[in-house]
């Protein structure tokens, strides 16, 4: 009975803010992903991401969908589609990202560590990017653990900036007793090697997150991030909803 009271809260949430007028907006969709790699893994996911106060007090919403399979017990591959609103479209393409996941400590470890390699296309003459992520998560005493995530990227093609985008990303979560997993998370965007901005002009936010399972496939997982910056959206409410198969 938790988790159903969970989802509808959170299916409720979406459904209310979805209705108001949603402009184009750059929502945080992403998450901190760990270095595991399990063999056999076959997982579609979709993510929704809504800040009631996006650019003109007008809420602003950006979806995505990903696909990923497991080539063995220790690479992975991923593709990723987003979605975000313009003045022509409610839902017009974002870009599209394949990704490629090495676990490369072995399992069972309280300490594991991995790489991911990014490659992002973008459409109306914007910029595309590679990016190597480096992935860290700790197993700590009585169901507690940690993630420590460091995002670096360039751009390539028309208009690219010049330097190495900065990000990072950590989590602390707990497992309980009916599976479900309660944490904080925070996001850092610093921005490019050579103009980094004043502190207040980078995005930096932080915020509560839940997860659990409701079936043996079908897992959910629902959060928000409240802004710590100046230049950061005041808040976002994020869902996902995943499918093993």
């Amino acid at each position: 009975m938790f988790r159903v009271r969970i989802l509808l809260k959170v299916l409720a949430a979406i459904a209310i803010t979805a209705n108001l007028a949603l402009p184009a907006a750059a929502q945080n969709t992403g998450g901190v992903f760990g270095p595991g790699v399990t063999e056999g893994d076959r997982t579609a996911q979709y993510r929704v991401t809504i800040d009631p106060d996006g650019a003109n007090n007008e809420a602003a919403i950006a979806q995505r969908i990903h696909y990923q399979q497991a080539i063995n017990g220790d690479w992975r591959w991923r593709v990723v589609a987003q979605a975000r609103k313009t003045s022509e479209s409610d839902v017009d393409f974002d870009f599209i990202q394949t990704e490629l996941a090495w676990q490369i400590s072995p399992d069972g470890q309280d300490y594991q560590t991995g790489l991911r390699f990014d490659a992002t296309l973008r459409d109306d003459d914007r910029a595309h990017q590679l990016g190597v992520n480096w992935i860290n998560q700790w197993k700590l005493a009585q169901g507690w653990q940690a993630r420590a995530l460091t995002l670096t990227s360039v751009q390539v093609g028309n208009d690219a900036r010049d330097g190495i985008f900065a990000q990072t990303r950590f989590n602390l979560s707990k497992k309980l007793e009916s599976g479900a997993s309660l944490g904080v998370e925070m996001f850092n965007f610093y921005g490019y090697t050579g103009d980094i901005p004043d502190f207040e002009d980078q995005r930096h936010s932080a915020g509560p997150f839940i997860s659990t399972k409701l079936t043996d496939d079908v897992s959910i997982f629902a959060g928000a991030l409240f802004g710590i910056t100046d230049a950061s959206p005041d808040n976002e409410l994020r869902f996902w909803i995943s499918r093993g198969f």
